[in-house]
């Protein structure tokens, strides 16, 4: 009787230990299923120091102040033609003041884009230039090219970029129209200058049109 017994509790201890050796193993598995959660910092965006561009020809505008700039003084035959370069990123943005063409009617941004055959074929948008009425087009051939235009007391002004290197010059772009404001043509500035300006972010991008 004692034996039985003795077998009894040998038997039950046997069933209990495998159980729980049951329940252990499927909590690992459950456990091991369960995906595990990374958590990812972004990186730090640093932003762009800039400096402000002052004109003669009576506007300013702000750029990231490591890219070079060439105002071309050889150029007598237009008001502005400001060259901004980087030694980084293929490419250039040129600011214009200009007059419009011989023999064309300009008055207003779409006089003036009807007037340029440069331009026929390209995609045109309504935008502003310093508060004025604009025109923004993209050209995709012979090269890839953003230009934003307006007209401003009989002047064309003009951002052209030229777009090698095309995220990073499209948001320097749009950084310069952005900023981009008319002031007196008579305020003291025999000659373009750079004032520095605080850090800003000039990524950001006013339009979502990508230029394939």
């Amino acid at each position: 009787m004692k034996k039985k017994v003795i077998i009894g509790v040998i038997i039950a201890g046997i069933v209990v230990v495998g159980v729980i050796g049951i329940y252990v193993l499927r909590s690992r598995d459950t456990q091991s299923q369960i995906p595990t959660v990374e958590t990812i910092t972004s990186p730090t965006v640093v932003p762009a120091e800039l400096e402000t561009w002052i004109d003669p020809a009576g506007f300013s505008f702000q750029y990231p102040k490591d890219l070079s700039v060439n105002n071309h003084e050889e150029d007598q035959d237009n008001y502005a033609h400001v060259e901004l370069t980087s030694k980084e990123h293929p490419g250039n943005i040129i600011v214009w003041a200009k007059d419009p063409l011989a023999g064309t009617k300009v008055v207003d941004a779409a006089s003036w884009v009807t007037s340029e055959k440069s331009l026929r074929g390209a995609t045109i948008f309504d935008t502003t230039l310093g508060g004025v009425p604009a025109k923004k087009i993209l050209v995709a051939q012979p090269s890839k090219m953003l230009i934003v235009g307006s007209v401003s007391d009989g002047i064309v002004f003009t951002v052209e970029g030229t777009l090698e290197d095309s995220d990073y010059w499209t948001k320097v772009h749009d950084g310069i129209v952005n900023s981009f404001v008319f002031i007196p043509a008579n305020s003291g500035s025999s000659a373009g200058s750079s004032e520095p300006q605080g850090g800003e972010d000039t990524s950001g991008v006013d339009e979502e049109e990508v230029l394939e």
